[in-house]
């Protein structure tokens, strides 16, 4: 592991031990909730929550049992139930999880693990937000709480935002709301951002279609912050008038907006609009396509990881799988960061017409496998050492980096639970 990745999984496990936050974990109904030294303590019921497994919850718990027993201890002495883990983990709300997350992204930020974010070449720090809805369980006390969708608006949805750093490939927000407004998370997400980076002003946030409202604009202009948002049409008159090939400005209710216009590849029109000056029209088309990446760790958070695939039916567990979710898919990056640059440093002698990267469904397969058995060491070096495994087994699974690549649309709509290029890992 470099020293960022040893840092940043150390300063994990002295936060997990840190009594005060049990002492904020705890629900109001069971103040003295883990108090005494059971089988399934505190450490234990985060450790199974944050498991990347997504098979039975007694299947889960009897594989973890092997990681927790002691050496020479029976594996019966061990053995945890699923009435048990459910009794345990009801007696804590997500603020553990949320918590470990953000205080991680917030020391990194900081520079309290031995380097700060990086920017792009450009001097910039490029950001992208972005929401996705959730189906949850179709429960009646679900569907009071959560807006609805689907056929007779009768399935219960929740709406997971996610604030991604383009530059350093890291989701370092996220919200779950029970109502579906995006402009809302996202000015949560600003308002995070403020205080991750306060004062900074070369940084740029990346928004879709359904973004773009004048009282959304005038926050960013208030907050002294630059935006660049794909524009729907019929948004703006004027907006929707201008000849494509443009970048001018227009006024919108005191607001000054830049807009671009210009035709894609597949002939489609693209209108961007931002309230940057500094770069160029050819440099946006580039900017814009760079929020891809926020898409594709939906596409970790809810394949790979199985998001929806929830272990439980109540609210509280429904927030408990998000957040560990986002804590298990940060960790997982964090790992992959490591396991690239030994694989760039292994092949940087090769001939190779493409760079490769480790294989990210392998990696969540050999996550779930060893990274609570890594994180149950009895020390620093253990962890350290485990974490190595796990790197060690991951950079033996590779794919090539295919720069530029599209795949058209198909015209079949039809779509299958299980798409061949979907394997599972868990």
């Amino acid at each position: 592991m470099n020293k960022f990745a040893r840092t940043w999984f150390h300063r994990i496990i002295t936060a997990i031990d840190n009594p005060s936050l049990l002492a904020k974990a705890r629900r109001d109904a069971f103040p003295k909730a883990f108090t005494r030294e059971r089988k399934l303590n505190f450490k234990r019921t985060l450790f199974t929550m944050i498991d990347v497994g997504r098979e039975s919850t007694s299947l889960k718990l009897d594989r973890l049992s092997d990681y927790f027993r002691k050496p020479g201890e029976k594996k019966e002495a061990v053995k945890i139930t699923q009435q048990a883990f459910s009794k345990a983990r009801n007696q804590i709300t997500e603020y553990p999880l949320r918590t470990l997350y953000e205080q991680q992204i917030e020391d990194e930020y900081h520079g309290l693990m031995g380097k700060l974010p990086t920017r792009s070449d450009d001097g910039w720090t490029h950001l992208a937000i972005d929401g996705t809805k959730i189906a949850l369980p179709n429960l009646p006390e679900l569907r009071e709480k959560y807006f609805l969708m689907g056929a007779n608006a009768s399935s219960p949805t929740a709406l997971g935002s996610c604030l991604y750093d383009i530059s350093n490939d890291r989701l370092i927000d996220a919200v779950f709301s029970d109502k579906a407004d995006e402009r809302a998370c996202a000015v949560s997400h600003m308002e995070r951002y403020a205080q991750l980076r306060p004062g900074d002003k070369k940084t740029m946030f990346s928004l879709d279609r359904g973004y773009p409202s004048i009282s959304l604009i005038q926050k960013f202009e208030a907050m002294g912050m630059v935006y660049l948002m794909r524009c729907r049409a019929k948004f703006n008159c004027e907006i929707d008038a201008l000849p494509l090939g443009c970048d001018t400005t227009v006024t919108i209710e005191g607001s000054v907006i830049r807009v671009i216009k210009f035709e894609l590849s597949s002939g489609q029109l693209e209108t961007l609009i931002t309230n940057d000056t500094e770069h160029t029209t050819e440099e946006f088309k580039k900017l814009y396509f760079m929020r891809w990446g926020i898409e594709c760790k939906y596409l970790l958070l809810k394949n790979r990881f199985q998001l929806e695939n929830f272990t439980g039916k109540t609210e509280n567990t429904l927030k408990q799988d998000f957040w560990a979710t986002i804590l298990a898919s940060t960790m997982l990056l964090i790992l992959e960061e490591d396991a690239n640059e030994q694989i760039r440093t292994k092949r940087e002698d090769k001939d190779n017409k493409y760079e490769y990267q480790v294989n990210r469904n392998k990696f969540v397969g050999i996550m779930k496998d060893d990274l609570i058995y890594a994180f149950t060491a009895k020390n620093p070096k253990g962890v350290t050492r485990r974490m190595n495994e796990i790197i060690k087994r991951a950079v033996e699974y590779v794919c090539p980096i295919k720069p530029d690549r599209t795949v058209p649309r198909s015209e079949n709509k039809r779509k299958s639970q299980y798409h061949h290029n979907m394997k599972s890992n868990c």
